[in-house]
């Protein structure tokens, strides 16, 4: 298993903004089992259509209410694609804690680097060392887990925060299924935006534009996969792709809902004293 910088791999997590240096990524891998394909009949919404981003991440919280995990753990299985066409494997412990909580351990854990995120702040660890802390909304954590966790203003803001534009909600559809797309109108492929699928109310897609100038790059996050586990609909296989090439694969099993967490798991003044498993 080839290791790459720690910070790197940080800020894969923390955020689509992690993505430099990479010009020409593998091909897309195959879609996995479970990913809808298009399809050629009418694409159908379901009754009472959604008209306001506030409305939308109401629906949303309203959907999953009581039925949505306060905390869980898996195991991530990471693919980056190089610009040579190699597929570079990792793997990292994550702890989630509705809302607003993130614990990633990169295996092997003696090597003690990682990150923990704490609403809007993140700090990075490599070999036990705090290297990195900084503002970040971490675009995941909002949109699978907050968005049915947090308050709609706190989502509200956070949104903000990522330059998405609340003001434009339209409709559309995606891979054969009816769409919500908060922040840019339709033919807009480059503004900052959010892909809701309309029935089960879950991410489908995050498109953002990061940088200036000849430097700017257009990141995607793409949902593959939910699974049912215990009853919540759990993201599974998740696709980032930069400039719409794959960049970064992952692939969560192990998955443990609603489980006791260890004591201060997201206090990074405490990171060496958390256990996690190999």
């Amino acid at each position: 298993m080839k290791k790459f910088p720690a910070l790197a791999a940080a800020l894969i997590a923390a955020g689509c903004s992690a993505f430099a240096g990479q010009s020409n990524p593998a091909p897309e891998p195959s879609a996995s089992p479970g990913t809808p394909k298009p399809s050629a009949t009418k694409v159908v919404f379901p009754a009472g259509k959604i008209a306001s981003t506030t409305g939308l991440v109401g629906a949303m919280r309203e959907k999953y209410d009581g039925k949505y995990f306060k905390t869980l753990t898996f195991l991530q299985n990471n693919t980056r694609y190089t610009t040579t066409g190699e597929e570079q494997k990792s793997q990292w412990f994550e702890h989630v804690e509705a809302p607003g909580k993130l614990r990633i351990a990169f295996l092997p854990a003696a090597q003690k680097s990682g990150l923990v995120q704490v609403g809007e702040r993140v700090a990075s660890f490599d070999n036990g060392m705090r290297i990195d802390f900084r503002p970040s909304v971490n675009p995941l954590l909002l949109l699978t887990v907050d968005a049915y966790s947090a308050s709609a203003s706190s989502v509200m803001r956070s949104l903000d925060s990522l330059g998405v534009n609340t003001q434009l909600v339209r409709t559309d559809e995606w891979e054969g299924r009816p769409v919500y797309v908060i922040g840019a109108k339709a033919g807009d492929t480059t503004s900052n935006q959010v892909w809701i699928d309309a029935e089960h109310l879950r991410l489908a897609r995050f498109i953002q534009r990061v940088g200036r100038g000849e430097r700017a790059m257009l990141n995607e996050i793409r949902v593959r996969t939910y699974r049912d586990v215990e009853g919540y609909q759990i993201p599974t296989d998740i696709l980032t792709l930069r400039n719409g090439r794959p960049v970064w694969r992952e692939q969560r099993t192990n998955i443990r809902l609603n489980a006791e967490l260890p004591d201060n798991v997201f206090d990074q003044a405490l990171w060496h004293e958390i256990p996690t498993p190999d």
